[in-house]
């Protein structure tokens, strides 16, 4: 395959703009150093010099963090421009060190003889003037693109403005007879310098140590307890440099939600944290909610665990008392694969039974109905045909006290057993306990009136 050459980014141009500027800065401060003899002056070649270098490590940065992520680097290699900032810090504090010494020394000794020709400050008037336009363009540039290096690059050039200005009333006060001013306009430019290195160096060093951004992370917390199907958010890790964000969400679910229903609430979780924080990378990992939940969804969980069991219904948990101790009667019903045999049938009721002793961690006695996983079956709708079943389906529902009306009724044959399924109207306030005994009673009502209907689904609707 064919590779495409690479195209540089704005963030690149930035840098490599300013890296090829600090190369005639460099030239032209040695040059006044040179006439004038003042380490004013040679602070700030020294601080041009810092910064060329410092900017070659802003342009690297930047190339290696545009490259997208390979085996070696999963999450990419963002990281690189917060490492290039932290260097420069490195070599600021290097160049501050050697200024402060030789400015104490001139300062405890006799001042040295400064020569300050008019040139000499025409040149530091240009650096002056050189340096808001690369400080404009990289905080601009910087800004538009998320670059932390190139942030720390437009800071630090920043703080050459100031010393620019500071090396330059020195020199005017050299030549009105001021000879410290030399020297401590020096000190002024390294006291400058400490606070943009200490400035860089934080935040870099935080992003290289995963320091959390408190205001994402709360966001997202929030974010997540909102959605639906969420029980507990228990832990929201976010780390990242710049725009580039990472998190690992972990939140708690109910015991017998399914498969899928977990993935739907991993999905949504997704959602809602990329609304409040766009372009981000989220992981999320779905636990069931703490043991001590409902006793029958601690049953129908721990069920649901035995290989091969596909559905858990009808599960009723009994508590008696005895002689002062607690005993358990758990019954249910599992779904299995219809072609089991009546030996690996019994051996899974065991492995279910076990399973849900070993949950309850209490004197329980399991009994647990094995059934085959109903197949799809193919069936007709003999609705119209069957005026007699809607009228008898009816009357039965209308019955009920709780009921308001039956509109709808479908009646299909499958193997020469009718299936029914009604449509009903209730009270919106009705408890759902009490819908479900009104349910009972309608089935129970039909079957009695008619003995070769099979199945019957009463689906309740707020009136």
């Amino acid at each position: 395959m064919v590779q495409t050459p690479h195209r540089m980014r704005a963030s690149e141009r930035a840098a490599l703009f300013s890296v090829a500027v600090t190369v005639a800065l460099v030239a032209l401060k040695f040059l006044v150093w040179g006439a004038t003899g003042s380490l004013v002056v040679l602070s700030q070649a020294l601080d041009s010099v810092l910064d060329l270098v410092a900017l070659g490590l802003v342009f690297f940065g930047i190339r290696m963090a545009g490259k997208p992520a390979d085996h070696d680097h999963q999450y990419g290699h963002a990281k690189a421009e917060n490492l290039a900032a932290f260097t420069q810090t490195l070599i600021i504090g290097g160049v501050v060190l050697l200024v402060v010494i030789e400015a104490f020394r001139r300062l405890g000794d006799r001042p040295e003889a400064v020569k300050v020709p008019w040139y000499a400050l025409t040149l530091l008037v240009v650096s002056l003037v050189i340096d808001l336009v690369r400080v404009s363009v990289l905080h601009r540039t910087a800004r538009a693109e998320g670059s932390e290096a190139l942030r720390a690059g437009a800071l630090n050039i920043a703080g050459d403005v100031g010393t620019a200005i500071v090396a330059l009333v020195s020199l005017i006060l050299v030549r009105l007879d001021f000879l410290d001013a030399d020297a401590v306009g020096a000190l002024v430019v390294s006291v400058v310098l400490i606070v943009l290195a200490w400035r860089i160096g934080r935040r870099s060093v935080d992003v290289l140590m995963d320091r959390a951004p408190e205001t994402r992370a709360e966001a997202i917390t929030k974010a997540v307890e909102a959605v639906r199907g969420v029980q507990e958010a228990r832990r929201v890790r976010v780390r990242g440099s710049g725009d580039q964000l990472f998190a690992d969400v972990t939140v708690a679910a109910g015991r017998t939600a399914t498969l899928e229903r977990a993935h739907d609430i991993a999905e949504n979780v997704e959602r809602e944290i990329e609304r409040v924080a766009p372009g981000i990378d989220v992981v999320v990992h779905v636990e069931p909610i703490s043991e001590t939940h409902g006793m029958v969804e601690r049953v129908a969980a721990a069920a649901s665990r035995a290989e091969n069991v596909h559905e858990v219904h009808n599960v009723l948990v009994h508590a008696f008392d005895e002689g002062g101790s607690r005993k358990l009667h758990v019954t249910l019903h599992a779904k299995v694969e219809p072609g089991l045999s009546l030996k690996d049938a019994h051996d899974l009721s065991e492995a279910v039974e076990a399973a849900i002793e070993a949950e309850l961690a209490a004197d329980v006695r399991v009994d647990t109905h094995i059934e085959p996983l109903q197949p799809t079956t193919f069936g007709q709708d003999v609705t119209a045909s069957r005026p007699d079943v809607i009228e008898i389906v009816t009357r039965c529902a209308v019955e009920e006290p709780d009921v308001v009306d039956c509109h709808e009724v479908l009646v299909t044959s499958i193997d020469a057993e009718l299936s029914i399924v009604a449509h009903v109207h209730a009270r919106a306030d009705l408890p759902l306990a009490r819908i479900h005994d009104a349910s009972t009673r309608i089935e129970a009502g039909i079957h009695a009136a008619m003995p070769e209907v099979g199945p019957v689904t009463i689906h309740f609707e707020p009136a």
